[in-house]
């Protein structure tokens, strides 16, 4: 499950978001049982998340483009190291 918690310091990863060439296409759903066990649907919450991340604009773990459903929500980028670490 992708549960995500944005933080300002001590992220498992740090996430650019851009308009092309992502690593990683992601939903932002509001039910969090749709998150189980995808790398590309992520779930917001404060409390006991899987992974911490920071938003930064340069020097990034990954690159992601938010999508408007999850049949887009999948890796481009299907060697990154991050692939099934997330969810």
């Amino acid at each position: 499950m992708a549960v995500i918690k944005e933080v300002t310091s001590f992220p498992d990863f740090k996430v650019q978001i851009v308009t092309s060439f992502p690593d990683l296409c992601v939903y932002v759903t509001k039910n969090k049982s749709e998150a189980k066990g995808s790398d590309g649907i992520w779930y917001f919450d404060n409390s006991f998340p899987d992974k911490k991340v920071q938003f930064v604009k340069s020097f990034s773990d990954l690159k992601i483009e938010y999508v408007n459903s999850k049949s887009q929500a999948e890796w481009k980028n299907r060697s990154h190291k991050l692939q099934n670490r997330i969810g």
